[in-house]
């Protein structure tokens, strides 16, 4: 059976006889946004790029991050965009991803595991008008987030992430 491969964006294919050559244009690059990036959307909220956490899908305020319209989160002050997930009895991975904003940093529990996104700066003033700057934290070459607990005999359990 013969298989035969079409031309798409930024590549041409050419079939001839038996053979294909394969041509890249080097002047097209892609780069695909990064998941569980922050975006600004105004200036004073947020969207978050769709990415998983343990294969589960984040919410903002109750509503899924990759739902259409992706859902915002509102930024009223200098703070940080955070990643919270619960513990789950009888499970070996954290559950219920939520991501919102939050002034501090909290620190895990043997409940809750905390992972900062990215922080986020009011600048401007009334007189030159505000604007919002983002600092992520995600790293391009991380697709999703991978979450663990681990629980030392009778000590706290912690979250790691990767």
């Amino acid at each position: 059976m013969k298989t035969h491969i079409d031309s798409g964006a930024g590549y041409s294919v050419n079939n001839v006889g038996n053979s294909v050559s394969l041509s890249i244009d080097s002047q097209i690059q892609y780069y695909p946004d990064i998941p569980l990036s922050v975006q600004t959307v105004t200036e004073s909220k947020v969207s978050i790029i769709p990415g998983s956490v343990n294969q589960l899908i984040p919410t903002v305020g109750g509503t899924y991050i990759d739902a259409i319209p992706r859902p915002t989160i509102s930024v009223s002050a200098s703070g940080y965009i955070i990643l919270e997930v619960s513990r789950v009895a009888g499970q070996p991975f954290p559950n219920n991803p939520i991501i919102y904003w939050s002034a501090t940093i909290p620190s895990d529990t043997t409940s809750k595991g905390y992972f900062n996104l990215a922080s986020v700066t009011i600048t401007g003033s009334p007189t030159t008008g505000y604007g919002l700057a983002i600092n992520n934290y995600r790293s391009p070459y991380i697709g999703a987030v991978s979450v663990g607990r681990q629980t030392v005999a009778t000590n706290a359990s912690y979250y790691w992430w990767a």
